[in-house]
């Protein structure tokens, strides 16, 4: 009861509040009103002031230009920012979409109710109509008004008193209501005293109060809308309030987004930069390329000069060899009289000459300086020296000279002929190449290529060269032959400086060529080019080209980027680069097309191998780069669950692209244990007779060495590497792969059996075997062993309950296919681990059954999955058969299940099917009812005629 009053009260007092608002517009006190409209949002009223919140935001009583005004003193606009950046989310357009749904409904759901509180703009001059929530006048006028119906009072223009009056009353309940501000404004709007109305007759005490009750009782009509009016009106209140939920969770989301937005903007502005760094990196290296072409050409021109200062010293050698000709001539002269005096005289006529000889010009001084003129025999000071004479004293034909200074001359004009040539090539074959056939322009390369050797200037060298490798937009298989065939050409008649100086900075414009014909003759020109530049610029400019194409979109890129990077390691002599050519290797062995993962393996490992033994480094690098590699590949994926301390938080949900990865990574693995195997027997510590270890690889690691090994400190670093890095690296991948992932696991296995075809079945019997005992939870044998490999071992043992079932669902299938398993073990090794195995189980938990041991099951199901083994298994199980235990027949039909679907028909016939007849006649139920899902399974398999007489017989 009391409930109910004040809800009465309550909405006595809300419609007073309302009469109260609707006098103040009726009145046109706009300053009250707006003052009153402040205080009710300072209370927290603002729902009761809907109406006054309307008729401010009514663009004819208050202009647009203001609320415009207004409207820009807000804060930044969210969305208008969203869509700026172009929606760059897309849970930012959700929300935006969202915010625009709620804002048409707030739209739709303002003007509904807008149409219950709407202020008539004209109201009429002769009289005033009072509804629900219209003022009365004082309670001693009420019945003194005049009716029409019955259901409304007509009131005349209110007359002064009245007027007074109700303007009192309106202070009086803002006063008594704390709106104090309101107050004083009305007081100023009315602009008369107030404060008299206590002494005069109309004063009652809360007066508006009454006179609204009063009016309230005159009308019946208005008492029915009223309760209407509120029916509505708390609908919309929950609509408002539903509205307002929505409108915090819309600015939450905006904050949000605000966030995101601002992290985006960061980003971008860190984008920006680091490409404004790349700009300016590249115009830096551009600078400094031109600087050292600048370098080449200032070079090139001094050794020009150096060669014709060396010609100006040769002529200036043979001036000063000239002077050295007068001494020769006189003791030529002297020797001519001696051969005069020693001729007889035979007449005057034969002794003329002679004399003419030495008094006259003499011959022999003219024959003497064109020998020093045109000898081309040089000694080793730079001066020429004359070939030794014949029999008559004489040196040299004058003939022979003549003909060779017209050769020289000869020479001289045909280079000058040539050096045109070159130039009228250098000039036409850019304007031809366009309109030759794109089959046939393979044709011109022996012209660029003799254009860019023979050429002088370095500018259109550069501009052949672009021509050369842009011959042809998209060359096939064969036509990149012929390109890199002319390069190589080109390269070996150039030398090494003008390759690394214009043919590599071609190759390295086409590295982001859209064509990926023009990227494949980039990645063959770092293999073909590469052996014909420095140590240096292989190990940096061409390894980052390669580094680049090993990133390419295009798969047969990759491959060829692969092929070329094989072929340039043998050529490799700076180490330092080895971790960058290791992270391509793995990048490219993780390549998701297959071709370039079998060119990896095949081409780029053995080429690694082989430059890690050149230079004489460990390959213990190597194999802990890719055990990292595989380790953190299976990290990254997350776990099956989130929830700490369960089997499921640490198994690993693979995706497909990193099933793949682990394959590869298992594969290359394998792959580098024949190397293992090589470093082990080289690092042996104990003294042995190695005889024909080519043909037996795995004779050193006998019983004998093996047992050596593992009572004595002694270090065999390979080894040692194997139980410190290897094993523990597959025992912790296994841990964290799920029982779905079999291929993965048979992937384990072959790396298992390949380390026991590498070191052999005593190593697998007495080390490998001991580590995974251990490590799935099953007591080891210590005796024989040295306390640090005791130690280690029994580090590899579970703990806590999880690492127990970790070990049950992911080491026991390694335990029993890639151990006991393994190649060379004995069969009976494994068929007793497995007998023991089922019949401990099923002694301490009970029989097996898919909800008590589901991980036992997996196991035995994946060791089904290998045909070698399964004889093995059937054995199993015949021994389980006739044990006298009911649990171990329940788990020897579980088993029997396991083998229908893997064995052949007639191992089913005569070993599987009279398994489970003698089971399904065992007096027991329980392994009755054991035995129906096997029968099944054995129907639903064979559908021979064979197998269903068989089964109807027995």
């Amino acid at each position: 009861m009391a409930t109910q009053e004040r809800k009465l009260a309550s909405d006595e007092r809300d419609s007073i509040r309302r009469g109260c608002i609707d006098f103040l517009l009726q009145e046109n006190y706009f300053l009250t009103a707006f003052e009153l409209l402040q205080e009710l949002q300072e209370d927290g009223l603002a729902d009761c002031a809907t109406k006054l919140q309307l008729f401010f935001a009514d663009a004819n009583v208050f202009p647009p230009e203001e609320i415009d005004k207004m409207k820009a003193l807000q804060g930044v606009d969210v969305v208008q920012l969203v869509r700026e950046k172009e929606l760059a989310l897309e849970n930012a357009a959700l929300c935006k979409y969202e915010l625009r749904l709620v804002r048409e409904d707030m739209k739709s759901l303002q003007e509904k109710a807008g149409k219950h509180f709407e202020v008539s703009a004209d109201l009429p001059k002769s009289g005033l109509v009072l509804a629900d929530n219209r003022l009365g006048t004082v309670e001693s006028d009420i019945d003194g008004l005049p009716r029409n119906d019955g259901s409304e009072v007509v009131f005349e223009l209110l007359s002064e008193k009245e007027r007074v009056v109700l303007d009192c009353a309106v202070k009086e309940y803002l006063m008594a209501a704390g709106y104090k501000i309101a107050a004083m404004t009305f007081q100023e709007e009315v602009n008369l005293d107030l404060d008299s109305w206590p002494h005069t007759a109309a004063h009652v005490p809360e007066a508006l109060r009454q006179y609204y009750r009063a009016f309230l009782a005159s009308t019946v009509e208005a008492r029915q809308d009223k309760d209407v009016l509120q029916k509505e009106k708390d609908a919309l209140q929950k609509e408002i309030d539903s509205l307002l939920k929505e409108k915090e969770v819309l600015k939450d989301e905006n904050s949000s987004l605000m966030k995101s937005v601002e992290n985006l903007r960061r980003s971008l502005k860190e984008k920006d930069r680091h490409v404004q760094q790349m700009k300016e990196l590249l115009e830096n290296s551009t600078t400094q390329l031109n600087e050292y072409r600048v370098e080449v050409t200032s070079l090139k021109l001094e050794l020009e000069n150096l060669i014709s200062s060396t010609t100006l010293a040769v002529n200036q050698k043979q001036a000063s060899a000239a002077a050295q000709l007068s001494s020769f001539q006189s003791a030529s002269e002297s020797e001519c009289e001696e051969t005069v005096a020693k001729v007889p005289v035979a007449d005057k006529s034969t002794e003329e000459p002679c004399v003419s000889t030495i008094n006259g010009p003499n011959p022999l001084e003219d024959r003497f300086t064109d020998l020093f003129e045109n000898s081309s025999v040089v000694d080793s000071n730079g001066f020429r020296t004359p070939d030794e004479g014949d029999e008559n004293g004489q040196s040299i034909d004058f003939l022979e000279h003549l003909n060779n200074h017209a050769g020289l001359q000869d020479f001289q004009n045909e280079h000058s002929s040539e050096l045109g040539t070159v130039h009228i090539l250098a000039d036409a074959l850019p304007k031809i190449a366009p309109f030759v056939l794109i089959n046939h322009r393979e044709e011109l390369l022996p012209l660029i290529s003799c254009a860019i050797e023979k050429h002088p200037d370095c500018g259109v060298r550069d501009s052949l060269t672009h021509l050369l490798f842009n011959l042809i937009k998209k060359p096939d298989e064969a036509q990149r032959r012929i390109i890199m065939d002319a390069c190589v050409e080109l390269s070996r008649n150039v030398g090494q400086l003008r390759t690394e100086t214009e043919l590599l900075p071609q190759c390295w414009e086409q590295i982001d060529h859209k064509y990926e014909e023009r990227r494949l003759l980039v990645a063959q020109s770092c293999g073909e080019l590469g052996q014909m530049v420095g140590s240096e610029m292989r190990a940096s400019l061409i390894l980052s080209i390669i580094e680049q194409l090993v990133a390419d979109q295009a798969p047969i890129v990759r491959k060829a980027a692969a092929h070329n990077l094989a072929i340039l390691l043998p050529r490799f002599s700076n180490f330092d680069k080895y971790s960058k050519v290791e992270a391509l290797m793995l990048d490219l062995t993780c390549d998701p097309v297959g071709p370039v993962v079998d060119t990896t393996l095949k081409e780029v490992v053995p080429a690694l191998v082989a430059w890690i033994k050149r230079e004489k480094h460990p390959l213990t690098h190597l194999y802990r780069g890719v055990t990292s590699r595989l380790l953190s590949t299976v990290q990254r994926c997350p776990p099956i669950s989130e929830i700490e301390g369960t089997v499921e938080a640490e198994l690993r949900a693979l995706g497909e692209r990193r099933r793949w990865n682990i394959d590869v990574l298992l594969r290359l693995l394998a792959q580098l244990l024949t190397e293992v195997q090589e470093a082990a027997i080289k690092s042996c510590p104990f003294s042995i007779e190695l005889t024909d270890i080519e043909n037996t690889e795995t004779s050193i690691f006998t019983e004998d060495i093996i047992t050596l090994y593992i009572r004595s400190s002694t270090e065999w670093p390979i080894l040692d590497w194997l139980l410190q890095e290897f094993f523990p690296a597959l025992l912790q991948l296994a841990r964290m792969l799920p029982c779905q992932e079999e291929s993965l696991r048979t992937h384990l296995c072959k790396v298992l059996h390949r380390t026991g075809e590498c070191f052999g079945s005593s190593y697998v019997k007495i080390v490998m075997l001991p580590i995974f005992l251990s490590a799935s939870g099953d007591e080891v044998e210590y005796s024989q062993m040295s306390k640090q490999l005791a130690d280690r071992i029994k580090g590899f043992k579970p703990r806590t309950l999880v690492e127990e079932q970790l070990a049950v669902i992911c080491i026991l299938p390694l335990l029993l296919v890639g151990v006991l398993g393994a190649p060379g073990m004995e069969k009976g090794q494994l068929a007793t681990y497995l007998r023991d195995l089922i019949l401990k189980s099923t002694m301490k938990i009970g029989a097996w059954t898919s909800s008590r041991t589901p991980e036992l099951i997996d196991s035995v199901r994946f060791l089904c999955t290998f045909e070698q083994h399964l004889a093995v298994i059937v054995g199993v199980l015949w021994e389980l058969i006739v044990s006298p235990n009911a649990d171990v027949k329940v788990s020897a039909a579980v088993l029997s299940k396991l083998l229908v679907g893997r064995v052949m028909l007639k191992s089913a016939t005569q070993q599987i099917i009279p398994a489970l007849v003698t089971l399904g006649t065992d007096p027991n139920v329980d392994v009755k009812i054991a035995t129906i899902d096997a029968f099944g399974a054995v129907a639903q398999r064979f559908k021979e005629e064979e197998v269903q007489g068989d089964f109807v017989d027995e």
